[in-house]
Order: C-alpha cells, then structure tokens, then sequence
C-alpha cells in the first residue's frame, strides 16, 4: 500500500473521532521515564565503583610510600625515592582500572537501558493515541532503520561521555598525591581531596544519565509525532519545584516543530521538550486530520506503510 492510500485509510478510519475538528489535542500526557533514569545511574554508579573499590585496595600502599617519604626528607635522606613508588602504584591503579573497565561492558548495559527508554515511550505514545483517538498502533512500528540509527548513536555519544570519567578522576588523584606529599600537606586532607574528586566524578555521572535521558526521550517523542503527521505540539513541564522558570512560561503553549520556542531570552537559545539541559519537559501532540499518518490496526489487519 502507498503511503497516500495508507494516510486516506488512517483519515477515514478516524472521521467519526475527529467530527468537526480539525485537530485534536492529546489528552492524555506521557510520563517521563524516570525508571530509565534510575537505571543509567545504577549502570554509572557502579562502573565509577570499579575506581573506588582500587583506591580502597591500593591507598594503603600510597600512603606509607608517601609517610616514609616525608620522614626521610626530615632526616635530610635524599637518597629515598619512596614517592616514585606511591606513583608506581598509581600506574598499577590505573592498569588494573582499564582492565576491568573493559570487561564491564559498558557498551552493552547503556544499550540495553536505551532499550529500556525506547520501550517506555513507545508504550506512552501508544497509550496517549488510544486515549485521544481511540486506536491501536502496530507494535513493531518503531523499530525500524531510523529508529535503529538514532538509538546506536545516542548510545555511542552516552559510552563516550561515561568512559571517560574514571580515568580521568584518577589522574586528578594521582596529581593531588604528588602535589600534596611534595608540599608537606597531611595525608588526612589527601585522602579528602581524593574523595572530593571521586564525588565530583560520581556527581557529573549523575547530571549526564538525567540529561541523556531526557534527550533521548525527547528525539524519540518528536520522530513518533513527525512520522504520525504531527507538526505541532502543546508544550507540558512536569509541574514541580525543578521546573526552571523560562520553562515554566511556556506550559500550556503551541508550537511547531520546525520553530522550536526561546528557552532563554538573554542568548536567544531555542529547544524543543527534552532537548535543554536536564529538561524534562514533553510535547503534548496536536493531532491534525489533514496530515495524521499513523501506524494503525484497522479491521485487525495490520496496515504498513
């Protein structure tokens, strides 16, 4: 069937629905995925837990290299180079840290909760045209090519960002043992300084799993809506104390999704739902009857386009 014969189909199928309006507004706001968000968290949690579990396993031998450094040079022994060793430490820290990282598979567990963020908006774009248009949607619809390229990219730019934290923080913490030693800083405040880096890391693991996800949701929210014919959206925040006020002044308004809103009148940035930083905020689909498309069952035969 032709994608004009499909649409013809999808319009006479939902004449009686629509009456004697053009559009019909979404009438039943899809749930942000917070269960996706909690697992990329538990998945960053744990991969950034394979740096601290070393550092509890390996300090030990860091910080008595270090002590008997600091008492020699007191002696005026400069024949000790007990800090080289705390550094060679380091180095095994941080063989051993690429090895495990490597066998986490980091890859595959972000796959899989992309997987997961896929599913649970499916199943809300699924419930909102029920509850709006009163019809059922094909349930493999949206697992096709484009679909396919946008989920293994939003995974590839997720293992990039997460990968590279451990590393990273570990060579802060390495810097911070030798600068604090050579100057004389108690291990105490060493020690302190290290966890710091490590809650920093941890932090930032934290803000990227929120984020990314809301984006995710957001490029999956807009393809569904653009491939049913959807060109205009009701903007929806999710009505709590983390609603940040330029957001806030946009709820309840319409917009198209060729001319995303202003999210910030001082550089002028526009985004759509989801596409800000930590945004959870979601489009509320306008369904016009000139232009809706949709996968549906009709007469309990699947319809393809």
């Amino acid at each position: 069937m032709n994608e004009i014969a499909h649409q013809r189909m999808v319009q006479e199928a939902l004449k009686k629905k629509f009456g004697s309006h053009a559009v019909l507004h979404n009438k039943r706001p899809p749930r942000y995925p917070d269960q996706a968000e909690r697992e990329f968290q538990r998945i960053t949690n744990s991969y950034l837990r394979l740096l601290n579990n070393l550092l509890k396993e390996h300090f030990p031998e860091i910080k008595n290299a270090a002590d008997e450094e600091k008492n020699r040079n007191r002696r005026h022994d400069d024949t000790s180079d007990l800090l080289a060793i705390a550094m060679k430490v380091f180095d095994r820290i941080a063989a051993e840290l690429q090895r495990e990282l490597t066998e986490y598979g980091l890859e595959y567990k972000i796959a899989k909760m992309a997987d997961l963020t896929r599913k649970l908006s499916i199943a809300e774009w699924k419930k909102a045209v029920k509850a709006t248009l009163g019809i059922e949607l094909e349930d493999d619809y949206y697992t096709g090519e484009l679909f396919r390229q946008m989920m293994q990219e939003w995974i590839d730019n997720n293992v990039g960002l997460i990968k590279t934290i451990p590393q990273e923080s570990l060579s802060q913490m390495r810097q911070l043992v030798l600068e604090g030693y050579r100057s004389g800083k108690p291990t105490t405040s060493i020690v302190k300084d290290i966890q710091e880096v490590y809650r920093l890391g941890r932090s930032h693991a934290r803000l990227i799993a929120r984020d990314q996800i809301a984006k995710l949701n957001g490029q999956i929210a807009r393809q569904q809506q653009e491939d049913a014919g959807v060109t205009e959206y009701t903007w929806s925040t999710s009505g709590d104390s983390r609603v940040r006020p330029s957001h806030r002044a946009l709820d309840g308004k319409r917009f198209s999704w060729n001319d995303p809103p202003v999210v910030d009148t001082k550089t002028g940035r526009r985004c759509h739902p989801g596409e800000d930083y930590q945004c959870r905020c979601v489009a509320l689909a306008i369904f016009d009857f000139e232009t809706i498309d949709l996968p549906i069952i009709i007469d309990k035969e699947e319809v393809y386009t």
